[in-house]
């Protein structure tokens, strides 16, 4: 007997149809659901790093000030429930199940006019969906992939969110900083606040540009606004130029990057509360406080798993390893997909660790791990390859000894494999 497919089954089966950017499908796809995305209240986070953090941080801020939330994000870890959440859960199969059916059927129809939605174009209208019929104060919308052409932007923001620009998708994006912060900029909508994380000069340009066209407030952002920084391995206090105050926040989440990730989601929750929501400092302090990211820095015993997988993001794990483990013995576990591997991200990678082993990471744009442990030794770095995670995690043990650290990075996917590997939960 055939077992029945659930909803979610049926629409990673859309997956065959590609990535393809633009927002025609999305909008007749909202418009057999009654465009739901018309009817809540939301902050839209564009980026190329940070933006899953600074979402995480501004929704947990939102919970403790009380509002009920909905968070969409991608890629999920370990279980597609994690993409979309209902005031901080995983949001219940029965939930997917039932809304799922609606959006499936809502493709069908299209499918008979010759349209043909994408899988993230249809786990987005179920995101939307599900916030809307649950009726959350305020949702919390992560992009995709670049911003201007991605599904998500049918919504209209009360604040638009701009976190750190760096070189990945630069085959869909655009082969410049420049060029992937003008696709960012697509967020940015008329006389919207829009609050950018500190910048490079020719990245600030573009949003001030795109900001001024459009009428909408900038906030951009600078490193100057976080003063007297305590940073430990397992987090990190500040204090913060907020909205012309100064707020002092401590941040559960390690490394010197999430400083200016926090400043960014601070800002964004002061521009929120000057479009009718009530922030207290206090609800700020104690959200971030209490705000959880799995798999960016996240320890697990002596294994350390990042999900860093471009340059940008292997350069915040590379600093964290150079501050606190410097001369600590480690062996990293890494899986790449093929169009995020740039040849500085190689070399980044094979510094990580005294030794390297590679896996392939469960996706059809993986690199074969064969492939990728044999370039490491190119380098000139030891390298292995292992067929399963098990295996290669067990390895990794044995070499680092009791005194060492396993660093695994490269990839979400291998991120959230190995936190399924280690028993971590997902709710």
């Amino acid at each position: 007997m055939t077992e029945k497919k659930s909803a979610v089954d049926k629409i990673h089966e859309f997956h065959r149809f590609g990535s393809i950017l633009g927002l025609e499908r999305m909008s007749e796809l909202m418009k057999r659901l009654q465009n739901p995305e018309k009817k809540l209240k939301c902050i839209h986070v564009a980026g190329t790093n940070g933006k899953g953090s600074v979402c995480a941080m501004v929704e947990r801020v939102l919970r403790q000030a009380g509002y009920a939330t909905g968070l969409y994000t991608s890629p999920y870890l370990q279980v597609y429930n994690e993409r979309i959440r209902l005031n901080g859960e995983p949001v219940a199969d029965g939930l997917l199940e039932a809304y799922g059916n609606q959006v499936l059927d809502a493709a069908a129809e299209l499918e008979k006019e010759g349209v043909q939605p994408t899988a993230f174009e249809l786990g987005t209208a179920l995101a939307l969906l599900i916030f809307q019929q649950q009726k959350v104060d305020v949702m919390v919308i992560e992009v995709g992939i670049g911003g201007r052409l991605d599904p998500t932007n049918v919504i209209t923001p009360l604040v638009s969110v701009i976190t750190a620009i760096g070189l990945d998708h630069m085959q869909i994006l655009g082969d410049t900083l420049a060029k992937i912060a003008g696709e960012k900029a697509g967020i940015i909508k008329p006389e919207t606040p829009v609050v950018c994380h500190p910048a490079e000069a020719e990245v600030a340009q573009v949003f001030a540009q795109r900001a001024e066209a459009l009428h909408a407030p900038l906030i951009q952002l600078a490193a100057t606004q976080i003063q007297n920084v305590q940073s430990g391995r397992y987090g990190s206090e500040a204090d913060y130029d907020v909205q012309g105050g100064r707020l002092h926040v401590a941040t559960p989440l390690p490394g010197a990057h999430q400083l200016t990730n926090t400043l960014t989601a601070l800002n964004a929750l002061a521009a929120l509360s000057t479009r009718g929501f009530s922030i207290s400092q206090e609800a700020m302090q104690q959200g971030i406080a209490l705000v959880r990211w799995p798999a960016r820095l996240e320890w697990a015993g002596n294994v350390l798993l990042d999900g860093g997988h471009n340059p940008q993001g292997i350069a915040a794990l590379t600093d964290y390893v150079q501050t606190w483990l410097k001369d600590t013995r480690r062996v990293l576990v890494t899986g790449v997909l093929e169009d995020h591997l740039q040849p500085d991200m190689l070399q980044s990678l094979s510094e990580l660790g005294q030794e390297t082993i590679t896996i392939t990471p469960d996706s059809p744009r993986a690199m074969q791990g064969e492939r990728l442990a044999e370039l490491l030794r190119q380098l000139g770095k030891p390298a292995q390859y292992a067929p399963r995670i098990h295996e290669a995690m067990q390895l990794a043990q044995q070499k680092v000894g009791s005194e060492g650290v396993v660093l695994v990075a490269g990839s979400l996917y291998l991120a959230g494999a190995v936190r399924t590997e280690l028993g971590l939960p997902w709710k």
